[in-house]
């Protein structure tokens, strides 16, 4: 399985290129494949060449009129996700990115947090950031400037952010699910991101947060030292799945049975192969399949022929259409008015043929993922989540518990204990037996007579598929085989000899 490797590091200026090659070697051997940089000290007007060397994809959110702050994401020259969708700030405090690696879609955002006013400032870019996500994975970087638990996360054991205030921002990233990747991975462990020379403190200052679904995916979060800066970078890595192929289920144009010399050469065909197989010894099934793959074939086929007559057909209607409004341009006349109309409504005949077989196929994915779990029933939840959502649970044996994956177990044993009937209480289990007894005697499936079962066991009759098939409602989306009802109907009387 792949990994996603990535960091957040305060670099304290990025502009000599002594330095920002040192970084750089140093987290390529980190096998760092995203980081996500705080305070690269770039201006807008003159932001340095790094598009060379191990990371050779940029995005810069600079100061507009000096150099300092500033936000930067690199990718490693061996990470190519797809960046489908971006937010960078003009003021050099965020980026946002949405891409996809194999089968995953993460949001990244890398924060700079100001010095003051930290909590408002949180509020709104959560807020965006939100907005953004629109409830794919987020993995949230940066340098906050404040510490979350002055117990444990600062060496003097005091903030500047008062306890109400820590609370709200807590609360704020609970409802976007967010958790501490560090926190998470090394509860109670005292160590720290940023050292304070002035002061001779320390205290954990920059984060790493990631959806809490991403707790199942095998997560690891480290810091390094100080060398090139007083803050030290925070590494983190998840598993992630490989891409996979989708695959591609074919359905019948169902304007393709409107079409006289397909429908003629499919009845042909199916005359053929009923005759060419009359001494095969293969089973049923197996002729069947192989009929639909011949079906198939010659449905191609056509549709490709159609699609051409169509194409080169609306050509020519569009040149006669050009060279016609070309003439009445000239010499206005009734007659070439009359003639541009004509040629109007045949265009717009054959692109209403195509709305028409796009309409189709949209009704045919509301048919069928319209009842599962999914894309649509996702959206539908995304606004419950926040209110559902569980961030942690405290197990009498496991202790505090974050993973999506433990949290699930969990109520799985308590309520499967809760319900389960305990040793030793037999007259509870006997009562339940009994009554199981009565409910199936009451209520259980009735016996059939001699005649009916024999009824069951005889063969199909041809009338019988044919009173079967035309019962079958059209309009509704394929089988695996993409085969719809209206060709059944049309073809029941030549399919019956295979299909019986």
């Amino acid at each position: 399985m792949a990994s996603l490797s990535f960091c957040s590091y305060n670099a304290r200026g990025l502009n000599k290129p002594e330095k920002r090659s040192q970084i750089l070697y140093r987290l390529h051997r980190k096998r760092v494949m995203l980081a996500m940089l705080q305070e690269t000290h770039f201006k807008a007007s003159s932001i340095p060449k790094c598009e060379r060397g191990y990371y050779t994809t940029w995005f810069h959110s600079p100061h507009p009129d000096k150099k300092a702050g500033g936000v930067s994401v690199a990718f490693h020259k061996t990470f190519h996700p797809s960046v489908f969708s971006s937010e960078i700030d003009t003021k050099g405090r965020y980026i946002f990115l949405k891409l996809s690696e194999g089968q995953n879609i993460f949001t990244i955002a890398n924060v700079y947090f100001p010095n003051q006013g930290q909590i408002p400032f949180a509020s709104k870019i959560l807020r965006k950031l939100a907005r953004f996500a629109d409830g794919s994975s987020i993995i949230l970087g940066g340098d906050l400037n404040m510490v979350m638990d002055p117990a444990i996360d600062s060496s003097t054991g005091k903030s500047s952010i008062s306890p109400a205030a820590q609370h709200r921002f807590i609360q704020d990233l609970s409802s976007l699910r967010l958790v501490d990747l560090w926190r998470v991975l090394h509860p109670g462990v005292r160590d720290f991101s940023f050292h304070s020379l002035a002061h001779n403190s320390y205290a954990r200052l920059d984060h790493l947060f990631v959806s809490q679904n991403l707790l199942d995916s095998d997560p690891h979060c480290s810091m390094d030292g100080f060398l090139w800066s007083d803050h030290s970078p925070v590494y983190g890595r998840l598993q992630t799945r490989p891409p996979v192929a989708r695959p591609f289920n074919w359905r019948l144009n169902d304007n393709l049975l409107n079409d006289s010399v397909c429908m003629s050469d499919i009845r042909s065909a199916i005359k053929d192969f009923i005759n060419n197989h009359k001494n095969d010894t293969s089973s049923p099934p197996i002729q069947w399949e192989a009929l639909k793959c011949v079906l198939r074939g010659l449905f191609i086929s056509h549709g490709t022929r159609l699609k051409k007559e169509r194409s080169a057909k609306l050509s020519d209607l569009l040149s006669s259409l050009r060279d016609k409004e070309a003439l009445n341009k000239r010499g206005p006349s009734d007659h070439l008015k009359a003639d541009i109309s004509l040629l109007h409504q045949q265009i717009l005949q054959i692109l209403d043929q195509r709305t028409l077989c796009v309409r189709d196929k949209t009704k045919y994915v509301f048919f069928e993922y319209g009842d599962k779990s999914g894309k649509w029933l996702a959206r539908a939840l995304h606004p419950r989540l926040p209110q559902t959502h569980v961030a942690s649970i405290n197990s009498p044996n496991r202790g505090l518990l974050h993973s999506p994956s433990d949290i699930t177990t969990e109520f799985q044993s308590y309520y499967g204990n809760l319900y389960h009937l305990k040793e030793g209480d037999d007259g509870a289990s006997d009562q339940l037996m009994s009554d199981a007894r009565e409910y199936i005697h009451q209520f259980g499936p009735a016996s059939l007579t001699n005649e009916k079962s024999l009824a069951l066991e005889d063969d199909f009759s041809k009338s019988e598929l044919i009173c079967v098939v035309n019962g079958l409602v059209t309009g509704k989306s394929p089988g695996p085989d993409g085969l719809t009802v209206r060709l059944y109907k049309l073809l029941v009387e030549d399919l019956s000899p295979v299909l019986l």
